[in-house]
């Protein structure tokens, strides 16, 4: 299986988030990401009622609380409900589109390929290039006052892509534009490399 160093991945008989997955989850991927302190905004899912579990796993000097959106409005009250998750699938299945449309080789419904897709994306919506989408989220919720202007990219990564992949000797069709280093890459470059070794940073 696939591992990349930006992705956490377990599996579940039910496909549901179960309290074991939850608990991994917390222990393994919340905690170790939050500094001082953390609110964690859940939706109404009966597994994240069990409270006193988490806390018996959270760091010592990690001050910690948990708000539960009520049933049904997590679209309104969830700031990546609002506008990050939507432009992600989006920008997921357009390389999934591009697969399709250029009749490539390539077996977009298997394991290894999803999980290098997702590290992929997961490595571009970190780019400081994309920052603001997230605290822009916030604000149209209505939580914070300032606004912010981001850039969408969804637009940035397949909008105009004239040129030709930057790795040496590689003649594929590009298929996005990197929001890191904005590089043209081809499906083929980033399948074998996922773009994980470019160093993080902004042009």
């Amino acid at each position: 299986m696939f591992k990349a160093h930006n992705l956490y991945v377990t599996a579940s008989t039910s496909g549901k988030m179960t309290k074991k997955l939850y608990l991994e989850w917390s222990e393994k991927v919340l905690f170790p990401h939050m500094e001082e302190r953390c609110i964690f905004l859940a939706d109404s899912w009966k597994t994240f009622s069990d409270q006193d579990s988490v806390i018996e796993l959270k760091p010592e000097e990690l001050e910690y609380e948990m708000l539960t959106i009520p049933p049904k409005v997590a679209g309104q009250i969830q700031p990546l409900d609002v506008l990050c998750f939507r432009m992600y699938k989006g920008c997921f299945k357009k390389i999934s589109d591009f697969v399709f449309l250029h009749d490539l080789p390539v077996p977009v419904h298997h394991r290894d390929v999803i999980l290098r897709l997702h590290s992929l994306l997961y490595q571009q919506f970190q780019s400081p290039r994309f920052e603001n989408l997230i605290a822009e989220a916030w604000h149209k919720l209505g939580y914070t006052d300032e606004r912010f202007m981001y850039v969408n990219p969804a637009k940035f990564m397949f909008d105009k892509l004239k040129g030709s992949c930057l790795h040496e000797n590689c003649r594929d069709i590009v298929l996005l534009v990197c929001g890191i280093d904005a590089g043209f890459s081809s499906l083929a470059q980033i399948l074998e490399e996922t773009l994980l070794s470019r160093s993080a940073r902004t042009v």
